[in-house]
């Protein structure tokens, strides 16, 4: 039980100090570095390795404090995350048949662009004097392809040091049968 506190509590920690260092510190990066979306990584990471309940838990911690910084909407991150979640969990359990570092790859590549496009359409919507649709803005893509760009790095990396780190990823090869 004691045990069961105390993971629950260091959890706690790591997902308000991803959300904070997302805020606080890659956001005022320059412009290309500062795309890293660090927190939509950890959570699309939380969701492959882990269950959906510490997903749930982990996009209620995030999102709060990103929203709680935020001078947006409160409950844009909660919801874009939310969703993003829903998103991946379906395309997870529905369409990808194993948990290979291609899987987390489209995986994250997904979350990434639908991220940015629930967001920016939520904004849109918040706006009191909205300018031009965000679909066709040249910022908006340039953005996505940084973020992307970003979030398979960091995918790739945390895959490989995941499968270094646990037995559960080790790479299995089907033998061929001969017709002997």
């Amino acid at each position: 039980m004691f045990k069961k506190i105390w993971q629950v509590i260091i959890f706690i920690i790591f997902f308000s100090l991803a959300a904070m260092a997302q805020f606080s510190l890659i956001n005022a990066w320059p412009s290309f570095f500062s795309q890293i979306n660090l927190v939509l990584i950890v959570l699309i990471f939380t969701l492959f390795f882990f269950s959906q309940r510490t997903t749930l838990l982990a996009i209620l911690i995030s999102g709060f404090w990103l929203d709680l910084s935020s001078f947006n909407f409160f409950g844009l991150y909660l919801i874009t995350l939310f969703l993003i979640a829903l998103l991946a969990r379906k395309i997870l359990t529905g369409w990808l048949t194993n948990r290979s570092l291609y899987s987390f790859l489209l995986l994250i590549l997904i979350s990434t662009v639908v991220y940015n496009i629930i967001s920016g359409f939520l904004l849109y919507l918040s706006a009191t004097q909205p300018e031009s649709f965000f679909l066709i803005q040249s910022d908006f893509w340039l953005t996505v392809a940084q973020q992307s760009a970003w979030s398979l790095i960091a995918a790739l990396l945390a895959f490989s040091l995941t499968a270094t780190a646990t037995r559960h990823l080790k790479p299995f090869f089907l033998e061929k049968k001969g017709l002997v």
